[in-house]
């Protein structure tokens, strides 16, 4: 339920490729953090935040002179200061305005040599009479004056209504929450059934619940709190008008075009372009944040003019760390920005924000603090940066307004536990991940929280703040941060609200805290919820679920990504199939009215076998298509329609199926047959983009953090022999799945349609399938897209559907083996026996996409038909060498 709060440190990573002509310094050894939404240890992984500079015992090393853990001298110090300023907060409760006109002021001379009579003596004149008057004057035109006195009387009745300004000061516990939508309920309907139940409406449980819609599944969307939208909740505040939020700032920004496209949805109001400036108050002075050269120039009283005038003062105050590299937070921050840096702006407010010395943080919290090298004052750098026009909750609205999902507020899932694990088909929780496990009865993790003060600053027609968000790195009041709402998207209105923030350790949970307890006793939780989720009745998402600050762009690219491992397969069957089709159909019909010529180009059918048809045939028409001035007209056998996407029209000859036959006359590989180590190059052939054309790029992209691998097996007669020779058997498949698993998304095909078979290709029986579906039930079975395909064109509509989502292929000899190196990426081909071994066929495999081909015994002399002593065994060994090498 959480949305990328803004609020620790106020320095986010930007990378030095993002800004022109600007580095962020980076400590040798410390790994790259792509920031967050103004959090200082944001982005915090107990699980992979495995910093080069903290994973080395230190035990041995020479301390530094200086350095003493149990030293809290300075620490007491700042916690001291900083409660003396909380009073002065609480003081500021009697916050008032005076007003006056400037008659009352006492004025001093400004100086002790100024006298009060003039010296008459002493007297200039200046004769204008004789000058040229401008042409356009017209002493007597009074049209402009009285445009001007009219809107200065209008100003001085604002000014007038002015002077009742005044400040209220509440927490933000009195605010009045709207729900978000018309459409939420308040009570779960225990008749019904639901596909998916999603614990929680904030960002991650959204993306579910509106992914699952859009694939015709039932879904109840539940949330503990009064309203949807997590913690980006906004609405517009009843006594200013201000549109505001209600859990502090959220400031979206993303390197990552699949998660930009996907806020962008149909669903949802558009969002608008925003970028971020920031200042801080350092000794009384405002400052941008992040540090840049400005920022040093006014804070030390330098001069500096470039980047690298900026980066010989960086290397001139940093303290290198240790030997053995930054042991804590303090040591990491030093090396990179120095002393005098480091106790201004970095020090004070990692104490205020965790409520913990730099040395007792992991040098994690102080490795991704950006340092500008230029003057650019942007607070992020991704190239995406933008607020949703209509507010955050708006954007949640659309996307969970759909007939298949209702909503429930104001409920606890674990009030209704018992009921949903029998009422929803699975659970996705995006709770606190103790909260689910609480029978356990193991200790609570840690957080810090956020307490709101906030400012009603009535008839204020402009701003309190400088900018949006003003932090507060000193002592000097208890504050991290404060936030002026109307500043965002430039919303004129004539109040104002301000809400400054302290964190403490009580209160809701927002921040992780990244220390070695929490790390491990949420490993413990960890290690309950991943053997709970191997029935595939819950998953866990999000950052309380996996106990870990996102960032915005990140909870929704790791919820599109849960999601996509478990249900991408489903946008390939059934009505899904056919949108995809009508897609497919939409860009083929664009090709084709692209051509303007009207001269008709013939080109010759072929019969025989799909892989070699892909291997001449294909090409050889996609070469006329670019390079001549002509309509290409194509003729293939039923199911060729995809083959030829890129045809101006397509021709099914009916009644024919594939069998043996010779290649077409005139074709590229200046041969009757495909088996040679390579073809001419000077010949009309060029490979058709199949992987760009297919390919669902949303799928593709979320689909990366566990790559698909497409495994195509056969087990067939060949070649008029008694037995296969080529093929995975069910040892060998059992091995090569418990290899892949844990990495990868696997897809397993072994079934041609019966509509597609070449005369001699009938399948044989092996019974790897039932193993595959109780061993292995993540792995998905290409049989299972199959069912319901009416269309036989739509059979390699599916197959190239599925292959462009891959970059990683096995397969064994054939038609398959020939179709996976037209994808890119790595083709590894199993082949115990056949003409490819004999020839060297597949030296020019990697002519199709530029793919990496390998293949068992491609080092190996072989001739046609040699006999050899367990053969497919010797194979097998190799094959599965080989993959381990590549995979």
């Amino acid at each position: 339920m959480f949305c990328g709060l803004l609020i620790v440190v106020a320095f986010v990573h930007m990378s030095g490729n993002d800004l022109s002509k600007s580095r962020t310094l980076r400590s040798p050894g410390s790994k790259q953090h792509d920031g967050g939404d103004e959090v200082s240890g944001e982005g915090f992984d107990p699980e992979k935040e495995n910093f080069d500079t903290v994973a080395v015992d230190c035990s041995k090393e020479e301390q530094h002179n200086d350095y003493d853990p149990n030293d809290t001298s300075r620490l007491d110090e700042i916690l001291d200061r900083v409660a003396q300023s909380a009073q002065v907060a609480f003081d500021e409760v009697q916050y008032n305005v005076e007003l006056s006109d400037s008659s009352e002021n006492i004025l001093p001379p400004g100086c002790d040599y100024a006298k009060e009579n003039i010296d008459t003596s002493k007297t200039v004149a200046v004769d204008c009479s004789k000058e040229e008057q401008h042409n356009d004057y017209d002493p007597n035109d009074t049209s402009r004056l009285d445009e001007i006195l009219d809107r200065v009387a209008q100003s001085a009745q604002v000014a007038f209504d002015e002077v009742q300004y005044n400040v209220e000061v509440s927490d933000s516990s009195e605010n009045i929450l709207p729900p978000g939508c018309d459409y939420a309920k308040e009570n779960i309907d225990t008749s019904k059934k639901y596909d998916v139940c999603v614990v929680g409406a904030g960002l991650s449980g959204t993306v579910f619940a509106e992914r699952t819609s859009e694939l015709g599944g039932s879904v109840l969307v539940m949330d503990v709190r009064p309203h949807i939208g997590g913690n980006c909740f906004d609405y517009i505040d009843q006594k200013t008008g201000v549109l505001r939020n209600q859990y502090g700032s959220h400031l979206f920004h993303t390197k990552i075009e699949a998660v930009w496209n996907y806020v962008n949805n149909p669903r949802s109001p558009p969002w608008k372009q925003w970028y971020h400036q920031k200042y801080g108050i350092v000794n009384g002075t405002y400052v941008p944040i992040p540090v840049n050269i400005l920022t040093v120039n006014r804070l030390f009283g330098k001069n500096i003019q470039n980047e690298e005038e900026m980066m010989e003062w960086l290397e001139s105050v940093q303290i290198p760390c240790p030997k053995c590299g930054c042991r804590n937070g303090e040591e990491m921050a030093k090396s990179r920005v120095g002393q005098e840096l480091y106790e201004a702006i970095f020090e004070t407010y990692t104490i205020k924000q965790w409520g913990r010395s730099p040395r007792e943080m992991d040098a994690s919290v102080t490795a991704r603090i950006p340092v500008r090298s230029n003057f650019d004052p942007r607070y992020f750098a991704d190239k995406f940066q933008a607020l949703p026009g209509e507010g955050y909750t708006a954007w949640f609205e659309g996307l969970l307004r759909h007939d298949l999902i209702d909503v429930v507020i104001n409920t606890d899932f674990h009030d209704h536990q018992e009921h949903l694990e029998q009422a929803c088909g699975s659970i996705v929780y995006t709770g606190p991940i103790d909260r689910y496990f609480e029978a356990k009865g193991y200790e609570k993790l840690q957080y810090r929280s956020i307490t709101f003060r906030e400012e009603r600053h009535y008839n204020m027609s402009g701003f309190v703040l400088p900018s949006p968000v003003v932090n507060y790195p000193g002592t000097e009041v208890p504050y991290t941060r404060a936030i002026e709402y109307k500043h965002y998207l430039h919303r004129p209105s004539p109040h104002s609200v301000v809400v400054k923030e302290t964190t403490s350790d009580e209160g809701e949970p927002y921040y992780p805290i990244p220390n070695e307890k929490n790390k491990a006793l949420y490993q413990t939780y960890k290690d309950l919820a991943t053997d709970l989720e191997k029935n595939g009745k819950v998953t866990f998402v999000g950052r309380l679920a996996n106990y870990k600050y996102f960032d915005m762009d990140k909870a929704l690219e790791n919820a599109l990504q849960l999601f996509y491992q478990k249900n991408w397969y489903k946008f390939y069957m059934g009505e899904q199939l056919l949108k995809y089709k009508r897609h497919i159909d939409g860009k083929i019909q664009a090709l084709q009215e692209a051509n303007t010529h009207t001269k008709r180009c013939d080109h010759p059918i072929y019969t025989g076998e799909f892989g070699m048809e892909l291997r001449v045939n294909v090409p050889w028409a996609y070469h006329k298509t670019l390079h001549s001035n002509c309509r290409v007209q194509t003729l293939g056998v039923k199911g060729s329609q995809y083959m030829y996407f890129f045809s101006d029209e397509h021709t099914i000859v009916e009644n024919t199926q594939r069998e043996y036959a010779p290649l077409p006359d005139g074709n590229p590989f200046r041969s009757d047959v495909v088996h040679m180590e390579d073809f001419p190059h000077d010949t009309p052939w060029t490979a058709p983009p199949f992987s760009d054309f297919f390919r669902r790029r949303d799928i593709y992209d979320f689909l990366q953090v566990k790559p698909l691998v497409f495994i195509s097996n056969k087990y067939v007669v060949q070649w008029k022999h008694k037995h296969p020779d080529n093929f995975l058997d069910v040892e060998q498949l059992r091995e090569l799945l418990t290899y892949l698993e844990p990495n990868y998304t696997i897809v397993y095909k072994r079934s041609t349609a019966k509509s597609l078979e070449d005369v001699d290709g009938a399948e044989l029986i092996m019974e790897e399938k039932d193993m595959i579906r109780t061993e292995f039930p993540t792995v998905v079975l290409y049989d299972d897209l199959q069912q319901g395909i009416t269309n036989v064109e739509d059979e390699n509509l599916l197959l190239f559907g599925i292959m462009s989502l891959a970059d990683k292929f096995l397969s064994v000899q054939g038609g398959t083996a020939v179709a996976s190196s037209f994808f890119g990426g790595s083709s590894t081909i199993f082949i115990a026996d056949g003409k490819e071994l004999q020839f060297g066929d597949y030296k020019y495999f990697h002519r199709f996409s530029d793919a990496d081909v390998a293949w068992t015994h491609m080092d190996t002399e072989h001739k046609w038909y040699q006999k050899v002593h367990k053969k497919h065994e010797t194979t097998k060994v190799k094959f599965m060498e080989l993959v381990k090498k590549r995979l």
